[in-house]
C-alpha cells in the first residue's frame, strides 16, 4: 500500500516536474512556494505544492522539495527530487532551523534523478509553518556533504491552500 501511495506521488511530482504547468493548470504563489493544481480524471483537484532550488550559473536544477495530500487518507506527503550521480547510502537530512535533524533514505534513481519521500507528522507541518528556514542535506558522488536551504516564507499559506484545495466541494 505505501508503495502504490510513493507511487502515485511520485507519478504526479514527475509529471509536474517533466511537463511543467499546462493551460488546464493553476498556480499560486506563496512567498517562496508554488502551489499548482490541475483537474483529475474523478473531477477533484491533483494539487502539490513546491520549491525548486535551481544552480544560479546555467540554471541547471538541484532538487525539489514537493508536498501533497497522498490518497487514500489524504495524508501530506513530501516527496524531495534530487540530481543523479549522488551518493544513495547516507540518505539525506533535514532540518528546520536549528531543530533536531531527520535522515530519511533515497528511494530510488531512474534517468532523471533520484527520489526520497516521507509523510509529515502534524508537528512538523507545524514547526515548518513556524519556521523560517528548512536544510536539505544531501551526498556528492564523493560523499560530501551538500547542505542546501530552503526559505519557508510562505508555506503556512501554501499548506492551507494545499489542505484547502483537497477537500471536496460542497453537495459533493
Amino acid at each position: 500500500m505505501i508503495r502504490k501511495l510513493r507511487s502515485v506521488l511520485l507519478s504526479a511530482a514527475l509529471l509536474v516536474t517533466a511537463f511543467g504547468a499546462h493551460a488546464e493548470d493553476t498556480e499560486q504563489v506563496f512567498g517562496s512556494w508554488t502551489l499548482r493544481c490541475s483537474a483529475a480524471a474523478d473531477s477533484k483537484l491533483d494539487c502539490m505544492m513546491f520549491q525548486n532550488l535551481v544552480q544560479k550559473t546555467g540554471g541547471q536544477p538541484v532538487l525539489q522539495f514537493g508536498i501533497g495530500m497522498a490518497p487514500p487518507e489524504g495524508l501530506p506527503t513530501v516527496l524531495v527530487s534530487l540530481p543523479l550521480g549522488i551518493s544513495l547510502p547516507p540518505g539525506i537530512t533535514i532540518q528546520i532551523d536549528n531543530g533536531s535533524p531527520a535522515t530519511f533514505p533515497v528511494e530510488r534513481c531512474e534517468p532523471d534523478g533520484c527520489r526520497a519521500g516521507m509523510k509529515l507528522r502534524d508537528a512538523t507541518v507545524q514547526q515548518l509553518t513556524q519556521g523560517r528556514q528548512l536544510h536539505i542535506t544531501f551526498y556528492d558522488g564523493a560523499r560530501k556533504p551538500l547542505k542546501v536551504p530552503l526559505s519557508l516564507d510562505g508555506f503556512g499559506a501554501s499548506f492551507k491552500a494545499l489542505v484547502a484545495a483537497q477537500q471536496p466541494a460542497p453537495g459533493s
